[in-house]
């Protein structure tokens, strides 16, 4: 049950408060504002005529009161607008669903024994890896990528470095590459994976590789 204080009546208008959230409630605010015109009034019916309170300022509580309701109706509808964008974006990422998608990243999903990994050297290299790691950070498989600049794939068969299949599921990866002089060679690497579903998440459209999840801004490719 909400506890309401009772004060003092303050020129002959009692005055009652609940919760701090009433007025920034929207289904309040109107009522609130009903109460402001009431104290308005009723606090010149019985100013001192001798000392009368300034109606300048009356009028600009009154302008800033009305200012604070237009501004939460405009942020209510901003909101609406948001909401409605962010379905349409929903409605159109289903499209996506059974395609292949490319984004960058360091985390890959095996599905049905398979991943692709893709990454783009800025230079060439003398020598690239790739380390598929597991959840316990494990370097489970190390591949030999190559070296020339530019863009490649390459895909994980889904087996450890003993030949053993892995079950499916998220893998995390790195690619290095050295230069002839042990330099780092700058590269960006990414992967690729069939889309299996959609959602939004804090408003923002995600794709589901199954159980990695990347959002819909961070897709690069897409194909059938």
């Amino acid at each position: 049950m909400p506890v309401e204080s009772v004060r003092q009546p303050v020129n002959g208008v009692e005055f009652k408060s609940s919760d701090a959230s009433s007025l920034t409630n929207g289904s309040s605010l109107a009522e609130t504002f009903d109460t402001f015109l009431t104290l308005l009034t009723t606090q010149l019916q019985y100013q001192d005529p001798l000392d009368p309170m300034d109606t300048n300022e009356f009028t600009s509580q009154l302008v800033e009161f009305t200012g604070v309701e237009q501004a939460i109706s405009t942020n209510k509808k901003l909101d609406s607008l948001i909401a409605l964008q962010s379905e349409m974006q929903l409605n159109d990422a289903v499209s996506y669903i059974g395609k292949t998608v490319g984004a960058d990243g360091i985390i890959l999903m095996l599905q049905d024994g398979q991943s692709t990994i893709t990454y783009d050297l800025g230079a060439n290299a003398a020598e690239a890896n790739i380390l598929v790691i597991d959840e316990l950070g494990n370097t489970v498989r190390t591949l030999q990528a190559d070296t020339e600049v530019g863009h490649h794939e390459v895909v994980w068969d889904g087996l450890d470095d003993d030949g053993d299949p892995l079950e499916d599921g998220l893998y995390g990866f790195l690619v290095t590459a050295i230069d002839s002089s042990d330099k780092p060679v700058p590269l960006v690497q990414g992967t690729k994976g069939r889309v299996t579903g959609v959602k939004l998440v804090n408003d923002e459209v995600v794709l589901e590789i199954d159980e990695l999840e990347v959002a819909l801004n961070d897709i690069l490719t897409i194909a059938q």
